[in-house]
This record gives structure tokens, sequence and C-alpha cells, in this order.
């Protein structure tokens, strides 16, 4: 007999029976959360469909487009908990008008540092939302999705910024550890620059192909304070964001790589319309992760 979802709208899964029965597992782990089940229910009432696709190189997808979360059949159930979260994190932004950085049709209006600004903010926001739902689960005796989290390389740096942060007793309820979560996501270098290869450089290099450049103005800059207002958002309406917001702003937030920023300074050049803005022309560069870190560690995060 199916697996009932413990989910109100329920998700209509893709998939045979095998495959429903899985993620109706994985569905019905997560919303022993808080965060979990109000993160889901906020895909499942936009209509998002779920299915399984293998992929290379990720643990699942969320399509605006078509509204599919996919995950990856290949990785553990408990690791996917956390992907299912993160994925449906990503649906949740769509909804309140988030657009989609992978869609290469939409004008680039948004200064460069902006979009930089932007684009990892959303990535960080949807990492943090999954590092505080399986941090509640950890709570609730469910410890493995956490722990399977934690030992991917790619989140060492948020799993460290999360732990140390929740031995504050009550940081799982104010904010603090899920805002841990989100600037530990920038600690890795390889992640941001990923990001930044795929947003930035990819995207300004198709639509050059493209003969799309052209209406690339790159003229609108935003505030920290507005990607926070916008991205950290709660069920409430309220944000969980306990820090300053301007930190987003700086150098260690918004910087790229030399490599990067060499790339994305000769990219910009060939961009008719762009606004003169030092915002375009000398896009920010970061210092290298290992100093980095060693500051961090210096001022206790």
């Amino acid at each position: 007999m199916p697996i009932k979802q413990d989910l109100d709208p329920p998700f209509e899964i893709k998939g045979d029976e095998k495959v429903k029965d899985r993620i109706t597992a994985m569905i019905n782990t997560a919303v022993k959360s808080e965060t979990g089940r109000e993160t889901l229910e906020t895909a499942s009432k936009a209509g998002y469909t779920l299915g399984m696709e293998f992929a290379f190189g990720c643990n699942g997808g969320c399509s605006k487009e078509n509204k599919v979360i996919i995950l990856n059949p290949i990785e553990k159930d408990e690791t996917l908990i956390g992907v299912l979260v993160h994925e449906s994190r990503h649906a949740g932004q769509f909804e309140r008008g988030e657009y989609d950085a992978c869609d290469d049709r939409r004008a680039r209006t948004n200064t460069l540092k902006h979009n930089i600004m932007r684009t990892r903010a959303v990535e960080a926001d949807a990492q943090a939302t999954a590092a505080q739902a399986l941090g509640e689960l950890f709570e609730a005796g469910i410890e493995e999705p956490l722990l399977s989290f934690c030992r991917q390389p790619a989140n060492q740096t948020i799993a460290a910024a999360f732990n140390r942060a929740c031995y504050a007793p009550d940081a799982l309820k104010d904010g603090s550890a899920r805002t841990a979560a989100f600037l530990g996501w920038y600690d890795n270098e390889a992640v941001r620059t990923a990001y930044d290869n795929v947003y930035q450089i990819d995207m300004m290099e198709r639509r050059a192909e493209n003969g799309k450049s052209i209406e690339d103005t790159y003229a609108t800059t935003q505030s920290g304070a507005k990607i926070v207002k916008d991205l950290c958002v709660k069920a409430d309406g309220s944000c969980y964001f306990t820090e300053d917001p301007k930190i987003l702003e700086t150098q260690d937030y918004a910087g790229t790589t030399p490599a990067v920023a060499t790339k994305l300074d000769t990219l910009m050049k060939a961009v008719p319309n762009a606004r003169k803005s030092a915002e375009n022309v000398q896009p920010f560069k970061a210092e290298d992760n290992r100093a980095f870190m060693m500051k961090k560690m210096r001022i206790g995060r």
C-alpha cells in the first residue's frame, strides 16, 4: 500500500511506486521540522512536482519554468532530505518573485556587483534553510540527515559556522544559527567561484553569442539590506537574518577571485550599453580563502 504524505497539500510525485514511496518517506521526515514543513508546503501549494533524475555533479534541481523539483536517485535518502528542503526553498524564492539566474533570455539590468550579491545570496539562503530544518530534526532525535549534510565537502564551511552558532541555547529559534549557515556558505571559495562561473561568466558569454548583450544595461544597484529582506524570509514574513546586511556589500562577500574578476572585466567591456560604474568595470577582488578563513577565526566566527 502506498505511503501517505504528511503534507497538505501533498506533492504530485512523478515515477513508479518505488520512487513515490521513497520520496514520500523523505517528505515525511523533513516535515517533522517546523522549517522543513513550511518550506515544503510553500512549494507544494505553488504546484511544484517532485521526481527523480540522474544528474552529473549535483544532487538535485528546481525549475521555475516547469515547476519541477528533481532529486538524484544515486544519493542516499538521508542526504536527499536536505536537498529536498534546499530545492523547495528555491521554489519558494521563485514564488516570492525571484528571477531564475539560469534564464539567459532575461536582460541583465542590474550592476555586476548586484548580480553577484543576489545570485550568491539565493544559494546561501537555500543552504541555510536546509541546515535550519536539519538542525531542528537533529534536536528531535533524527540525527543522520544533518550529519550527512555536514559530511559533504561543499557544506563543510556551512557546517562549521552552523555548529559554532548552535552552542548558544536559542540559536535555532532566534535566527542566529540560520544566519551563521548563510554566511558560512561564502567561506568556500571553490563553491563561490563555481556559481560565479555559471551565473556571471557563462551567462554573459551566452548573451553575447546570441546577440542579446545589446539589451543589457547593468544600471541598477541594490543594497545588502534589500537582498536580505527579499530572501531571508520566514513563513510569518519576518526576516531571520541577525547580522548587519551591509556585510554582503563588502569585499569578503561580494568579491571574486582575481581570475574571475579579470574575465568579467573583459566581458563587461564588450557590452555596448553597459553603464560606466565601479560596480561593473572593476569587480571587487576577494582575499584568498586561507586569509579569509584565518581572519574569521580571529574574530570568533
